[in-house]
């Protein structure tokens, strides 16, 4: 098999797989994400400071 051949394979096997997520595809995950973490904030005493 050539190496063009080969490459032209891994590009082929590598489109048939799931991609991750990309970053701008991620906005409302992280959003949701740093919403959760803000309320568990805001539901934890203070605490105190040395």
């Amino acid at each position: 098999m050539s190496r063009t051949s080969k490459f032209i394979a891994s590009v082929v096997a590598t489109s048939k797989e799931d991609m991750p997520a990309l970053p701008f595809q991620r906005g409302a995950a992280r959003k949701a994400m740093f919403d959760r973490i803000k309320a568990e904030a805001t539901n934890q005493p203070a605490r105190k400071r040395a």
